[in-house]
């Protein structure tokens, strides 16, 4: 009985996945300095893959907890007072709230995987005049 629960369990699980190979996801934008590609969206979570040519400017996301991952390039990222030089397979957690900012310090296109906890409809980001 419970190798049958397991394995009907496991099935749900591998159904509700989605699969992406993020090597392949190509800028189909390259001369906008911001574009955004959207890979799924729930009431839990949206994921994004955004590409950074120069800069986003501060902003803060009110009821939304931003989670990133640098995938590809380098930059300067702001969180509140602090800055971090970020590089392939750095991680990032925006608390809600926190106005963030991003500048990229090379030549080359930066490429993140952009998690907002909970679903993201694309109205809870307040841009700022300056990072506090």
């Amino acid at each position: 009985m419970i190798s049958i629960c397991t394995a009907l369990l496991l099935s749900v699980t591998i159904q509700a996945q989605e699969y992406f190979n993020l090597n392949v996801l190509k800028n189909a934008a390259p001369d906008h300095n911001v574009n955004v590609h959207s890979l799924c969206s729930d009431s839990y979570e949206s994921s994004y893959i955004i590409w950074v040519q120069d800069s986003v400017k501060p902003h803060y996301h009110a009821e939304h907890t931003e989670l990133v991952y640098v995938l590809e390039g380098k930059g300067r990222f702001f969180i509140g007072d602090t800055s971090y030089l970020i590089k392939p397979g750095d991680y990032l957690r925006i608390p809600q709230g926190k106005i963030h900012s991003f500048k990229n310090n090379t030549e080359n296109e930066v490429k993140v995987i952009s998690i907002q906890t909970p679903e993201f409809k694309g109205k809870d980001r307040i841009w700022v005049e300056k990072q506090e």
